[in-house]
């Protein structure tokens, strides 16, 4: 099977100078730059470290060209990349860097300086290599480049035996500790996820990035351009104020994207680009709740869909069938679905139980080094996804919620879904969690942080109620509402919710 470095050096002769990858503070690079530069790079990696198939690299950046560059010199040869999020702690990075066995270690000058400290002692790390500016201590990754032979790399034969792409590591957002994902390489040239089926994505397509290309959402977004001949446009770090005028210079044609980028932009006051813009399709993992508000906000179709690291694509919504309210649509070509019930059972059409995958139609073999956490996600042959959710009578999918995240209310299961979605709607909440607070009566209540929006005092129940009536059920409405600065996340943007519940406890 061809490595999406194999598709790039293609296209590096079929548009040798059309725009590949693209972000505003850290310039371009063109298909013929593009694979150049990682086939110089997986020179390097065999001939000056000795490295090839079954190795490991970390890539500790934010997004940016030279973490493209990596990652297809890496994909040249066998060498598996490990991103890592560009905020981690440097506990955090020694502890990937352990588990993981990686022996070079990309980054940038901030960050290059604490690897070099940090991995002064590891002798399974070869080097640390500065993407940016020379470092104490760390080699430079223009030399690196500049260094190989010309033209090297542009003649590797194809990778026998690949089998692990890329290590993904888990957001830790049940236990606060990551697990480790293997990733296979077919995702990354493209033939695992069927993207012109999805949305007609062709070489004339440019993809926008803001999300940070450690997490796999944002990676799929960079990759599936790549690996079809259309170009990648990037934020360094996503910025909101910044988005639209981002869209209307470099005129991107689809985005892929998550939940919070998305409220984020929601909560953002209306601007002149909104609507005139050049996006023909939005795709905000996760959005079924406000998918249509999405849609009238800012003009353009958008495409649930629902997946996780461990599952990849799960299932989705198709732009060419009527919508399904609140549907993340239907699995992927070769995928298998099933909702089970706790007692082993399929659940039946209607009812909601686990989300399960068919382990052999997705991928997953089990995280990396850890059988406990394999064991506690699968059962026989299907991935666990801790998510509950249901199917209708024609298999389209309807997510609820995590299973963690059920609010036990007396008989009642409450999704903290649902009664985000009724309140984020209310002009005082500029950002919401709501999790399940234990009760000594009814076992668990329903409790509320929320981020008060400027100008805006933190609203109360019967202000909550009020504004839900009709939509959500009484009992549903927070009774402990808690003002917070900041809602906790991971690096991908997702809200830890068990760092919320641990102050009840």
């Amino acid at each position: 099977m061809p490595t999406l470095y194999d598709v790039v050096r293609d296209f590096s002769h079929t548009w040798p100078d059309k725009l590949a990858v693209l972000t505003e503070q850290d310039g371009h690079r063109s298909f013929r730059e593009l694979a150049a530069h990682g086939g110089a790079l997986a020179h390097q990696f065999q001939t000056r470290f000795g490295l090839g198939l079954g190795d490991r690299a970390c890539i500790w950046m934010q997004n940016r060209p030279e973490y493209i560059e990596c990652q297809l010199g890496m994909q040249a040869i066998g060498l598996a990349g490990v991103p890592i999020n560009p905020e981690w702690t440097d506990p955090e990075l020694d502890f990937v860097l352990h588990h993981s066995r990686c022996r070079l270690v990309f980054a940038e000058a901030e960050r290059a300086e604490r690897a070099v400290a940090l991995t002064a002692d590891m002798d399974m790390v070869e080097a640390v290599v500065s993407v940016d500016e020379p470092v104490d201590g760390a080699l430079l990754l223009a030399d690196l480049i500049g260094e190989a032979p010309e033209g090297a790399g542009l003649d590797l034969p194809p990778v026998d035996g690949f089998v692990e792409g890329n290590v993904l590591y888990t957001s830790g957002t049940t236990t606060g500790r990551p697990k480790a994902v293997p990733m296979s390489p077919e995702l990354f040239a493209g033939g695992a996820v069927p993207y012109e089926e999805m949305f007609g994505l062709s070489h004339t397509d440019r993809s926008l990035v803001v999300t940070p290309l450690f997490h796999g959402n944002a990676m799929g977004g960079a990759m599936s351009a790549l690996s079809r001949g259309a170009s990648v446009i990037m934020q360094r770090k996503f910025s909101a104020s910044r988005f639209w005028a981002l869209v209307d210079l470099y005129r991107p044609t689809y985005f892929l994207t998550l939940v919070p980028i998305i409220n984020i932009l929601m909560a953002q006051p209306p601007g002149p680009h909104e609507k005139s813009h050049s996006l023909r399709v939005m795709i905000p993992l996760g959005c079924a709740p406000i998918i249509e508000q999405i849609e009238e906000r800012y003009g353009v179709p958008c495409m649930d869909w629902y997946g996780m690291t461990e599952a990849g694509s799960g299932t989705y919504t198709r732009l060419d069938e009527p919508r399904r309210p609140g549907s993340v649509g239907k699995p992927f070509e070769g995928s298998v679905l099933r909702i089970f019930l706790p007692d082993g059972s399929e659940a039946p059409t209607g009812e909601t139980g686990e989300i399960c995958f068919l382990r052999s139609t997705i991928g997953f073999n089990g995280y990396i080094e850890d059988p406990e956490a394999t064991e506690a996600a699968t059962s026989g042959d299907w991935f666990r996804t801790g998510d509950l959710g249901y199917v209708d009578d024609d298999g389209y999918l309807y997510f609820v919620d995590r299973q963690k995240d059920i609010v036990r209310r007396g008989g009642e299961n409450l999704s903290t879904i649902e009664v985000e979605t009724a309140l984020r709607t209310h002009p005082a909440v500029g950002d919401i969690a709501v999790v399940a607070r234990p009760d000594p009566v009814l076992g668990e209540t329903v409790a509320a942080f929320i981020v008060v929006a400027d100008g805006f005092d933190l609203p109360t129940e019967d202000d909550l109620r009020a504004h839900t009536e009709g939509t959500l059920a009484p009992y549903k409405v927070p009774t402990t509402i808690q003002p917070i600065d900041e809602l906790p996340r991971t690096g991908n943007g997702k809200v830890e919710k068990f760092r919320l519940r641990q102050r009840f406890s």
